[in-house]
C-alpha cells in the first residue's frame, strides 16, 4: 500500500492489492496528507472486508476531467489548438458540468449533439451552429472520455458510438481564382490584408496559425525562407517555407513600411505587441467591393496547391504544402528548398505572366498610414 504521483496527473495515486491483483487508483486530491488518509482508510476497509470495488468516475465531476485533460494533453498543443479546446470546453461544461462521469451516457451525449446543433449563433441569430462545429466538440469529448477509460475512471466510452453530422453539404465549393479576379481583390484590399492575401497565395500557408501569427524573426529575407519555430498542425508543417521572388519582394517592402513598430508581421491595430486576431470583416468587405461572391480566405491555399501542381511533381507540391498525409505514401526529403522555389517562380510566370509587376505595384502602392486612413475596416474585428 502506498501513494505516488503519476505523470500527467495532478492528483496523488494509491496502490494496493485486492484479491491478489494490484490496483492503482487516483485519490482525486492534490493534498499529500489527505491522500495518505484516503490510502490508510482504503487499507482498513480491505482488511475488514468491507471495501467494494467501484469506478473513480462515480466520484469525479466532468469539470475535473476537463482540468486533468487540459494539463496532460492540451499543454503541448499549438496555440490555435489550445484556443479551440478552450472554446469546446466552454460549451461542453455548460451542458455536462456538475455531473459525475458515471452519469454521462450515450443518450445524454446525443441530446447535447442535437441541442447544440439547434442553438443560434452569437453573431447571427438567424443561423444555427454548424454541424462541423458540433463535430469538433464531440471529437474533443471523445478524447477526454477515452482518457477517462484508459485511467480506469469509467468502464467504457459513451461518446464512441455517437454519429457525427455530415459536413460536405455545409462546406462552400472551392473557388478557383482567375488572375484578373486576384488583381481586383488586391486593388480593393486594405494594406495589411493586401500583403496577407499575396503571401497566402504565394506560400499556401494556413491563415491564422501560420501566416497572420508570423514574427519578423521567423523570416529570413537573405535566404528567402520562413522558418516555423512554433508548434503547428503536423511535424511536416514545421518545414522551412521557401519564398518566391514576388513574395520576397513584397515582404521586404512591407518590413520597410512597418518600420519596426512590432515584432509581428501583421500586428493588431489595437495592440502592436500582439498579432492580428481576425481579418474576416476586412476580407468580406474586400470581396464585396471587388464584386466577387464570398468565399473563405483559406481557399487561397487551395489555389496555391493547384497553381504549383501545374508545373511541379507531386513530391515538390507535397513539400511546398508541407503536408504529412499518409495518402501521398512518400517520405519527406530534406534539401528540397531550391526545388520548391524553382517550381514557385515558373508557377507565377505561367499564371500571372507580366501581371507580376502590376501585382507588386498594387500591393506596394501608397504608404501604410495613408492606406489605413482610407480603409476603416483595416481595424481588427
Amino acid at each position: 500500500m502506498g501513494i505516488y504521483k503519476r505523470k500527467g496527473s495532478r492528483y496523488y495515486w494509491m496502490s494496493y492489492t485486492l484479491d491478489g491483483i494490484q490496483q492503482r487508483v487516483s485519490t482525486k486530491t492534490t493534498s499529500k496528507a489527505l491522500a495518505v488518509k484516503i490510502s490508510k482508510r482504503r487499507e482498513g476497509e480491505i482488511a475488514l472486508g468491507v471495501f467494494r470495488v467501484g469506478w473513480a468516475g462515480e466520484r469525479m465531476r466532468f469539470e475535473d476531467l476537463c482540468e486533468e485533460y487540459r494539463e496532460s494533453h492540451v499543454s503541448s498543443l499549438s496555440n490555435s489548438s489550445k484556443d479551440a479546446f478552450k472554446s469546446h470546453e466552454k460549451h461542453l461544461v455548460r451542458f455536462f458540468g456538475g455531473r459525475m462521469l458515471s452519469e454521462i451516457d450515450t443518450p445524454m451525449i446525443e441530446r447535447y449533439k442535437n441541442d447544440r446543433r439547434h442553438q443560434r449563433t452569437k453573431h447571427n441569430p438567424d443561423r444555427t451552429v454548424k454541424g462541423a462545429t458540433v463535430n469538433r466538440e464531440l471529437e474533443t469529448l471523445q478524447c477526454m472520455v477515452k482518457m477517462a477509460v484508459q485511467r480506469k475512471y469509467i468502464g467504457g466510452n459513451p461518446a464512441s458510438g455517437v454519429e457525427h453530422f455530415p459536413e460536405l453539404r455545409e462546406r462552400p465549393p472551392k473557388k478557383r481564382i482567375a488572375p484578373e479576379e486576384f488583381v481586383r481583390i488586391l486593388e480593393k484590399s486594405p494594406p495589411h490584408l493586401r500583403v496577407g492575401i499575396l503571401l497566402l497565395e504565394q506560400t499556401g500557408n494556413r491563415t491564422y496559425s501560420e501566416l497572420f501569427s508570423l514574427t519578423w524573426s521567423q523570416i529570413d529575407l537573405d535566404a528567402g525562407l520562413i522558418r516555423f519555430d512554433v508548434p503547428l498542425k503536423t511535424k511536416a508543417s514545421g518545414e522551412p517555407e521557401p519564398l518566391s521572388r514576388l513574395g520576397l519582394d513584397v515582404l521586404r517592402w512591407w518590413k520597410a513600411q512597418m518600420n519596426g513598430i512590432s515584432d509581428f508581421v501583421f500586428p493588431s491595430p489595437r495592440d502592436p505587441t500582439k498579432p492580428i486576431r481576425s481579418v474576416k470583416t476586412a476580407w468580406r468587405n474586400t470581396l464585396k467591393r471587388a464584386g466577387i461572391p464570398h468565399f473563405p480566405i483559406y481557399h487561397l491555399r487551395h489555389n496555391f496547391c493547384t497553381r504549383v501542381g501545374r508545373v511541379a511533381s507531386d513530391a515538390v507540391v507535397t513539400k511546398a504544402m508541407r503536408h504529412s498525409s499518409v495518402e501521398t505514401k512518400r517520405h519527406y526529403q530534406l534539401g528540397m528548398v531550391e526545388e520548391v522555389r524553382e517550381a514557385m517562380n515558373p508557377a507565377n510566370e505561367a499564371l500571372f505572366g507580366t501581371l507580376q509587376q502590376h501585382i507588386f505595384s498594387t500591393v506596394t502602392s501608397g504608404s501604410r498610414e495613408q492606406s489605413q486612413k482610407k480603409q476603416p475596416e483595416a481595424i481588427e474585428v
